[in-house]
């Protein structure tokens, strides 16, 4: 007996079903807000890897 041809993937698998035209439309998901340093206001990383002096 051989292996699967294809792997299966990680994570939840997606939702196949079709909508009908009745029903109510899922809420859409949030924009993903970039992170925002709180010592010198830079976005792309936190106050932890700041490279600007204390």
């Amino acid at each position: 007996m051989l292996p699967p041809q294809t792997r299966r993937p990680s994570g939840r698998p997606r939702d196949k079903r079709v909508a009908s035209t009745g029903e109510i439309p899922a809420p859409k998901k949030k924009k993903l807000v970039p992170n925002k340093c709180s010592r010198c206001g830079g976005t792309g990383h936190n106050r932890t890897n700041c490279v600007r002096p204390i």
